[in-house]
């Protein structure tokens, strides 16, 4: 059996009122009818945000928090789908996906066993992000991707309240009937609707998608039959066609199932040493995006705004912000003058001064190593301190003096030499 997995936004789904029941039952209607066809669809289904905050302003004067709405507003959704499944006798499941979620393989795992458990017994899946739990609430484009690249999905069809996607929101006569990888950072997208994160966020989810040998649609939830004629191969929406072969399983978690938490751009001698095999090292990175972790999957891109690669840090973006387009001896003096005055009370060694007239690299780290307060010099000293244990606590208890840090300063310079910001065992090159 084929399988297709379709998000519909929050604009599509929800009426100032409420959920809309015609595209809800429209859209499950199709995915119950396509198993006649060997096709399963798994809906992606966004709106319990909108539809609890509309069913609330309507019934009296509360105005909820966002975790409330999506409270109030899930049941109703779940509501309508089930109405529709029994008319024909089918069944429906829900399944929430919080970002925590998406960090897990363990959990993504066990998401694809119940999607498998749903196909084999004819069951309609209904998965929406759990806005409860997240934070910002949940990003359901991205959503949408991880379970298509998790499951090894045929297509993603992306359902909103445009026909497709416009190369220039400023003239919207006629969408873009298709549109290729390379092309999409040009797009002069618009954010558009009720949803998080607008077209801008659809493009990025097309192109993930297509990186990891998925065709996707980016089409009108209210065109007639719209999932049907997606999975009949018949013009919908924009086109936006896989880019290359599937990855194996063991490396799709980072190619397309983990949430990105971050970006960096890097320049065009980064971009070449890493299709060569090499791992990512400080000097190629021109930008951090984000506010990640070591340990987080982010994205690589180049200038131009194309996907080169995703792959885990070793660092959180405050680090790499710091020491991105330095030389090795240049991360060595970063890295202990952030120990310094860590271990110091607060103050840069009596040296310092004289990277002023360094590198625009380092003269900008040390500016901003100057103005760090306590808690972000300590959790910087403390990343600093995993990432080269022996060597730091070797000279711990000396680096208050001259010779202390200018031995620790050496071997730090020897160390990164070698430290690579994302290892190519962990990098997926697009």
């Amino acid at each position: 059996m084929r399988s297709i997995v379709v998000k519909i936004g929050s604009s599509s789904v929800t009426r100032s009122t409420g959920p809309d029941p015609v595209v809800l039952t429209s859209a499950l209607d199709e995915a119950l009818n396509a198993q006649a066809i060997d096709w399963n669809v798994v809906l992606v289904s966004s709106g319990a945000v909108s539809s609890g905050s509309a069913y609330l302003a309507r019934t009296g004067n509360i105005n909820p928090s966002q975790r409330l709405a999506a409270a109030v507003g899930q049941p109703f959704l779940m509501d309508i789908y089930r109405s529709v499944s029994e008319v024909s006798g089918r069944h429906v499941c829900q399944l929430l996906i919080s970002e925590s979620d998406l960090r897990s393989p363990t959990a993504i795992s066990s998401v694809c066993a119940v999607l498998n458990e749903c196909a084999n017994a004819g069951i309609a899946a209904i998965i929406n992000g759990n806005d409860i739990i997240d934070k910002t609430g949940s990003d359901n484009d991205a959503i949408a991707v991880a379970v298509a690249v998790a499951t090894g999905a045929d297509k993603l069809l992306i359902l909103t309240d445009v026909s497709g996607v416009y190369n220039d929101f400023l003239d919207d006569s006629a969408h873009l009937l298709d549109l290729s990888v390379p092309d999409i950072s040009a797009v002069r997208a618009a954010r558009t609707g009720t949803g998080r994160g607008g077209m801008r966020s659809k493009l990025r989810a097309a192109e993930l998608a297509a990186n990891n040998g998925i065709e996707t649609h980016i089409a009108a939830a209210k065109f007639p039959g719209v999932i049907s004629a997606c999975i009949k191969n018949e013009p919908v929406g924009t086109r936006i066609p896989a880019a290359r072969g599937r990855f194996g399983a063991e490396s799709r978690w980072i190619s397309g199932v983990a949430m990105s938490y971050g970006s960096i751009v890097i320049n065009r001698p980064a971009e070449e040493s890493i299709r060569a095999g090499a791992s990512l090292f400080a000097s190629g990175i021109k930008k951090v995006h984000g506010d990640f972790l070591g340990g987080d999957v982010i994205e690589v891109r180049a200038p131009s705004g194309r996907l080169i690669a995703r792959g885990i840090s070793k660092v959180s973006a405050t680090l790499m912000t710091l020491v991105r387009s330095m030389q090795t001896d240049e991360i060595a003096i970063a890295l202990t003058e952030i120990l310094h005055k860590f271990l110091t009370g607060g103050h840069l060694s009596g040296d310092h001064t004289g990277h002023l007239n360094a590198r625009d690299p380092l003269s900008r780290a040390m500016g901003l190593i100057g103005s760090h307060g306590y808690e972000l010099t300590r959790e910087l000293a403390l990343e600093i301190m995993t990432l080269f244990p022996s060597a730091t606590a070797a000279a711990m208890f000396d680096i208050g003096g001259d010779e202390g840090l200018r031995r620790l300063r050496e071997r730090y310079a020897r160390l990164s030499s070698d430290l690579s910001f994302i290892d190519r065992r962990r990098l997926v090159v697009f």
